[in-house]
C-alpha cells in the first residue's frame, strides 16, 4: 500500500511543477507580447443602463516593460463626462490583463479572447454590462 502512495506522489509532483511552469510561461508570453504600442481600433459598451454604443479608432495605447504605460484617447461621446488619464499602470496573468487607472473606464481587469501578435481582443463584464476593445498593431 505504501509503494502505490509513493509513487502516485511520484507521479503527481512533476505533474505539479509542469502546470506551474507552464502557467508562468504563458504569463511571460503575454507581457511581451502585449509591450509595444497598439492602436485601439474599436471599443464597445453593452450596458443595462441604455449606454450602449460603439467607436471605431478612438485613440492608441502603449504597454511598457515595467508594468507602467500610456493611453493617448480622444473620447468616448457617450461618456462625455468622463475624462481619461494618460498614464496608467497593468499587470498580466495567462489570460487576463488588468489596468490600474484613477477615474478610467479602462481600469479593470479584461479577459482576452483573441491573443495574437498584431491582434488583441479584450472583454470585461460588470453587473450584466459587457466591454469590448479590439487592439491591432
Amino acid at each position: 500500500m505504501r509503494d502505490k502512495s509513493l509513487n502516485a506522489f511520484a507521479i503527481a509532483i512533476p505533474i505539479f511543477v509542469l502546470i506551474l511552469l507552464s502557467s508562468c510561461t504563458a504569463e511571460k508570453k503575454l507581457k511581451r507580447r502585449i509591450t509595444g504600442q497598439w492602436r485601439i481600433e474599436s471599443y464597445e459598451e453593452q450596458n443595462t443602463s441604455g449606454e450602449s454604443g460603439k467607436i471605431d479608432n478612438p485613440g492608441t495605447i502603449e504597454f511598457f516593460r515595467n508594468g507602467r504605460g500610456k493611453k493617448m484617447i480622444s473620447g468616448i461621446p457617450w461618456r462625455s463626462s468622463l475624462k481619461e488619464g494618460n498614464d496608467f499602470r497593468w499587470q498580466n496573468s495567462a489570460n487576463t490583463i488588468t489596468l490600474f487607472d484613477q477615474n478610467s473606464i479602462f481600469a479593470k481587469s479584461w479577459i482576452i479572447t483573441v491573443n495574437k501578435k498584431s491582434r488583441q481582443q479584450w472583454r470585461s463584464t460588470d453587473r450584466g454590462n459587457v466591454q469590448t476593445i479590439e487592439l491591432r498593431r
